[in-house]
This record gives C-alpha cells, sequence and structure tokens, in this order.
C-alpha cells in the first residue's frame, strides 16, 4: 500500500466488485432501510466537509481499473467518494479536483471479504455480515475441505448449526447447477460463488415451478379464506398507505426478521 493523490474524475465508481453492501444479499425491507442509512451517511459527511474545510477524512483506498489502466475503482470509501464528488460538484471543480487515496497494487481475497469490517462509520447489516461468512465458508471449503465444522464455526466466527445447515445447503446449490457459470443464480463478484438469498430465492422458486397447479388462475379456498381475514384486519388501519408499502416492502420475509420501524414515506434512492 501506499499513498497518492489522483484526480477525483479517473475513479470508475461503476466497478463495485469490493463494495460488501451488495443490495442483492439483503431482503426488500433492509435494501430500503440501508439506502436511507448510506443517504444519511453520505449527507452528515457533506455536512461535515461543507462546514469545516480542514476537516481530515480517511482515505478512499484504490486500486487499478482492470478494464482501463488510466482509471481506479474503489476499494474502500464508496461514500467518501460520493460526499467529495458532490461537495467537487457544488464547487464546480474547486475542492477535490484531485484527491488523496491509498493504492493497492493487488487486493487479496481474504482482504476482499473483509473490507467495510474493519472501521465503524457506517457497520454492515445482519444480511450483509451473513453474505460474508457465507462466502467466507465457500471459500474455506475450497481451500480446506476436510476441515471439520467445529474448527469451520471458529473460524468463521458463526455457530456450528450455521455450518452444518450451509453445509447442506452447499450441497444441495451444487446438485441443482446454481455453482455453474451459466446458471441464472446471481454470484459474488470477487469469489464468483453464489450468493446465499439469491440462491434460496432460486431455490424456492424452483419448489413452486414443480408443484402441480392446484387452481387456473383463481386463489384456492384456503387463500381466500386468508385474503377475507387479511383485508378485515387492513380496516383498521390508522394509516393504510404506510401500512401497504411495509407489506409491499416485506411480503414474504420471515416476520421475526423484519425491520418494523423502516422509514416508509415515499422518497427515492440512489445507489452508493
Amino acid at each position: 500500500m501506499g499513498t497518492i493523490r489522483i484526480s477525483i474524475n479517473s475513479i470508475n465508481p461503476e466497478d463495485k466488485r469490493y463494495q460488501v453492501r451488495d443490495p442483492r444479499a439483503s431482503t426488500w425491507g433492509m435494501k430500503v432501510h440501508d439506502k436511507r442509512s448510506s443517504e444519511e451517511h453520505i449527507k452528515r459527511l457533506v455536512r461535515d466537509l461543507r462546514n469545516d474545510l480542514k476537516l481530515k477524512v480517511q482515505p478512499i483506498e484504490v486500486t487499478r481499473d482492470p478494464k482501463d489502466e488510466s482509471k481506479y475503482i474503489i476499494v474502500d470509501g464508496f461514500h467518501r467518494y460520493a460526499a467529495f464528488k458532490k461537495i467537487n460538484k457544488e464547487t464546480k471543480g474547486g475542492r477535490f479536483k484531485q484527491i488523496r487515496c491509498v493504492f493497492t497494487e493487488n487486493v487479496p481475497l481474504e482482504r476482499a471479504l473483509s473490507i467495510n469490517t474493519e472501521h465503524k462509520a457506517k457497520g454492515l447489516t445482519v444480511d450483509q455480515m451473513t453474505e460474508l461468512d457465507w462466502q467466507n465458508f465457500l471459500q474455506l471449503m475450497v481451500t480446506d475441505p476436510n476441515i471439520s465444522i467445529a474448527e469451520t464455526a471458529k473460524k468463521i466466527g458463526v455457530s456450528k448449526s450455521t455450518v452444518s445447515n450451509w453445509r447442506k445447503e452447499r450441497k444441495t446449490f451444487i446438485e441443482n447447477g446454481y455453482f455453474e457459470p451459466t446458471s441464472r443464480v446471481e454470484k459474488n463478484l470477487i469469489t464468483g460463488f453464489p450468493i446465499l438469498k439469491q440462491a434460496r430465492d432460486e431455490l424456492r422458486k424452483d419448489f413452486y415451478e414443480d408443484l402441480d397447479t392446484e387452481t387456473q388462475g383463481q386463489l384456492c379456498e384456503s387463500d381466500k379464506e386468508l385474503l377475507q381475514t387479511i383485508l378485515k384486519t387492513v380496516n383498521k388501519a390508522k394509516e393504510p398507505n404506510k401500512l401497504k408499502r411495509g407489506v409491499d416492502l416485506f411480503w414474504g420475509e420471515k416476520h421475526s426478521l423484519v425491520d418494523y420501524d423502516v422509514n416508509l414515506d415515499n422518497s427515492e434512492y440512489d445507489d452508493f
């Protein structure tokens, strides 16, 4: 690693291979919540940079863009980059035309799977941490296939029951071809392994596609009764529009994992 000064325009922010806050790993509710959190985090950074011209911010870490040697991609610091870019635009290039960055020649796999766990400016969500652990687990199964469940749990930092379940899921995903490049299951951009949520969703989809169609477009009798119960209950809602948005966000998710305090006001979010 070494420190370099580069033009902010030489950074390609579209390549997010090192962004471990992968929205594909999250439920809709957590995805919206994380976008809101990212937006607020960047706003705070921008405000602090506006108010203090001498504010010291941890340098962004970059590496060469493999597709263009004249460009760089972000290893760590997507939120800082977004804040710098906003100030640069506001000042018409007066500030942050050039920025000091930490340059890393080659990013080891172990490092790529630990980025954003090293600082606490904005922590990872439960879904994001689970996905990181899952990717580390899959990598460990390649490098040390005979490792015990107990050793795996200790090395990754998860429970033995989680490791046991993941071993079963890995076997099922392999049997279903989810690890193949041609599979429609989306992969981690660094490891090339299936994203846990994507693989689980695909397995669930395959399961339902294999079932015989119970009705010809209509609800089955039990679901008719369930719909009737839902509609009767909805009439008691104090904020029906927000309730509907909440249902849209969390439909089909496990109720114990839902973020019931997520902001449900209408808002547009940008990817950071």
